[in-house]
């Protein structure tokens, strides 16, 4: 079943780079998941994570009269292209996303706009549990890395969310389909994940972004192993991310430039604050500022002399 405006949706959003759309009611029970993750203090110090809570188990509250949330997938790079020692999550590797994404959320809302919907749109910035929606709206279920897998790209994507007042025909949920497998849990550096969980506490994505703490622990710093922001390791040991079909086109915005790609940690340990705002001036690594940058860089340094 299909209507106008989801193929107008449809027709604008792959037209603009977006891999897939999905549609979940807004009015699903989300359980209680966030609740008791948050009541066991998995967020570590995010505590706007905990003030979040009721507008996203309330979508209403964020647009009232909310009917339909409309999920999407922006493909990012699978290989990571640094050949230089200081390892960056591949999502940050380009442009920062919710930069790039925002005015193409934008042509979307203006697309539902005419079919007389009122729209709230984000990209991993707004209080929305997109994970959910999305495995709600069938575009895959959530693993035990906590991540989105889809069946046939695994889970390097991003996900924005358009939350409308049109009631959009909505999408079936697909099955849980990582099995017996952990490799995901046994790959994590810092034993993080475990029961589909992601504690912060543990997390190197977490300690390497965006903790505000002015040193790192050092069990943490001795499992970053030259990561200097963010983590790959339960996305590279996941089976569904291996190739299954042609690589999709990513978006050049998303690929790592050159000057990135060839400043080793030396060349970064001797940024100025002004260099350093130049050199990440698109990336979403700018937001940690170069005094945060600076610290994953002595412990990612002083691990590997020691290894």
């Amino acid at each position: 079943m299909t209507s106008p405006a989801r193929q107008a949706l449809e027709y604008a959003a792959a037209a603009l780079g977006f891999s897939a759309v999905g549609v979940a009611s807004a009015h699903a029970h989300q359980g209680d998941y966030l609740r008791r993750w948050l009541a066991a203090g998995m967020h570590a110090d995010m505590e706007w994570m905990q003030r979040h809570l009721p507008a996203r188990e309330h979508p209403d509250r964020v647009l009232p009269g909310v009917n339909s949330i409309v999920i999407l997938t922006y493909e990012y790079a699978r290989t990571d292209t640094r050949d230089k020692s200081g390892a960056i999550a591949r999502y940050a590797q380009g442009e920062d996303y919710h930069k790039l994404l925002a005015p193409k959320l934008a042509d979307l809302d203006e697309t539902l706009q005419f079919y007389g919907g009122r729209q709230r749109c984000f990209s991993d910035s707004g209080p929305v549990s997109e994970r959910f929606f999305a495995q709600l709206a069938g575009l895959g279920w959530i693993g035990r890395n906590g991540l989105l897998i889809r069946p046939d790209k695994g889970s390097y994507c991003f996900l924005s969310s358009i939350l409308t007042t049109l009631e959009l025909p909505t999408d079936t949920p697909v099955a849980n389909r990582c099995g017996n497998c952990h490799r995901c849990e046994l790959a994590c550096p810092t034993g993080a994940l475990h029961d589909g969980c992601c504690d912060s506490r543990r997390c190197l994505s977490y300690w390497t972004i965006e903790s505000k703490q002015a040193e790192i622990p050092p069990d943490i710093a001795t499992a970053m192993q030259g990561r200097l922001y963010g983590c790959d390791a339960c996305q590279e040991a996941c089976p569904w991310n291996r190739p299954r079909s042609a690589t999709p086109p990513i978006d050049p915005h998303l690929l790592m430039p050159a000057a990135l790609r060839d400043a080793d940690t030396d060349t970064l340990r001797r940024l100025s604050p002004d260099e350093f705002n130049k050199l990440f001036e698109r990336s979403p690594i700018r937001r940690i500022g170069a005094e945060h940058l600076q610290l994953n860089l002595r412990c990612s340094n002083a691990n590997q002399q020691k290894s």
